[in-house]
């Protein structure tokens, strides 16, 4: 034979070639599409596990808001919290009457829980009324209230009955997110304490009296530049002096109400925040045979919210919530007038500064309520 190739052959190494062309072009093609597993069907609510999702639904939900109330850094984000609260609530009650029919054994529970939800709805609306008119001004309070408002009985009791398992139906959960029902317990801060204490480093032996003719506890801040110097408390009917002012130009802050909170930096309940209109200066200088400084004196007119200072209080009763309450003065509280002499108070022959004058003289140069954002911090 000559040197051809048999055509045989040819035909051969043709298809052989055409294989491996293919396989070629199937290896850089896309993948095809793999489908996604559909999502499982929510299971009805008339069964026993879709019952129960929709009990896990409002359960988590209105844990959510519960503790974002009870966080609430401000006043103005505890107003939403609580209003936000309020709308989980209703909605949970809509929910639970309007997703359909629910097992024939929970219907009577179904009922009690939706008409305790739609209640403790209106509860907290209220709630958020009372905190516009500032009568409760912190988170850990409010949740108080929340935990003897009206309807927490009811909804607890219906949380019991679900969760106890019956002979033609199972065990329920619910009712993790409701509080424990708890008293209030008010804290009062040591009349004279120093709260915020940055002088450090700062000349300067200026004094400023105060004295609260109010039945409201306050706090007194001294700014400089916006910044917060230092405060002092001046319970209701007392008198605190601050002294070792370092010399300068100040801004004059004050805050009143009852219950110290001390992580929020403010007052619990009945809680109002001022400053003075006339910025205020001290001074020292030195004299022979020692040195002259500013006094200023200023009184905190504190009002009135119709209880004795020393009184138990309990912001559920006020809220018309629920009774109880109890008093857990901080310790110390409650000095005799005039507790804020002894060490740091003006050495003896120490004569007064300029005077008692502008930014807080007893004849009360003037004074403007502001929001709880302008306090200096």
């Amino acid at each position: 034979m000559s040197g051809k190739t048999p055509h045989g052959a040819v035909l051969a190494l043709v298809a052989a070639l055409l294989v491996v062309l293919t396989g070629c072009a199937s290896s850089g093609a896309a993948p095809s599409a793999v489908a996604a597993p559909s999502a499982s069907p929510t299971p009805s609510p008339a069964t026993p596990d879709g019952y129960q999702a929709m009990l896990n639904q409002t359960n988590t939900e209105l844990s959510a808001a519960l503790a974002a109330v009870g966080r609430a850094p401000t006043l103005a984000v505890l107003d939403q919290s609580v209003l936000s609260a309020a709308g989980v609530a209703s909605a949970a009650s809509e929910r639970l009457t309007s997703s359909g029919p629910v097992p024939a054994t929970v219907s009577g529970d179904n009922a009690a829980l939706s008409t305790g939800l739609r209640q403790f709805g209106r509860e907290l609306a209220y709630l958020s009324q009372q905190i516009d008119l500032h009568a409760i001004c912190a988170g850990p309070v409010a949740l108080t209230a929340i935990s003897t408002a009206p309807s927490m009985p009811q909804l607890r009791a219906v949380a019991t009955s679900l969760g106890t398992m019956r002979s033609d139906r199972p065990a329920y959960r619910w009712g993790g997110a409701l509080p424990a029902a708890a008293n209030s317990v008010e804290h009062r801060l040591r009349n004279g304490q120093i709260l915020v204490d940055r002088r450090a480093g700062a000349a300067g032996d200026g004094v400023l009296k105060v004295r609260d003719q109010g039945t409201k506890d306050g706090v007194v801040l001294l700014a400089k530049g916006g910044a917060l110097v230092v405060s002092v408390a001046v319970n209701a009917g007392q008198s605190a002096t601050l002294s070792d002012v370092p010399d300068g130009d100040y801004d004059l802050f004050y805050s009143v109400g009852r219950d110290w909170n001390g992580p929020l930096a403010t007052f619990s309940r009945h809680c109002e925040f001022h400053r003075f209109t006339t910025p205020t200066s001290f001074s020292t200088s030195a004299v022979p045979g020692g040195s002259a400084y500013t006094v200023q004196s200023i009184v905190l007119d504190t009002g009135t919210d119709g209880a004795n200072p020393d009184s138990p209080v309990d912001p559920s009763a006020e809220l018309g919530l629920a009774p109880g309450g109890a008093v857990d003065p901080m310790p110390g509280s409650n000095p005799a007038p005039g507790a804020g002499s002894g060490p740091g108070s003006p050495p003896p022959g120490a004569g007064p500064g300029p005077a008692d004058g502008p930014g807080g003289a007893t004849d009360d140069p003037g004074t403007a309520e502001v929001d709880q954002d302008a306090l200096p911090r």
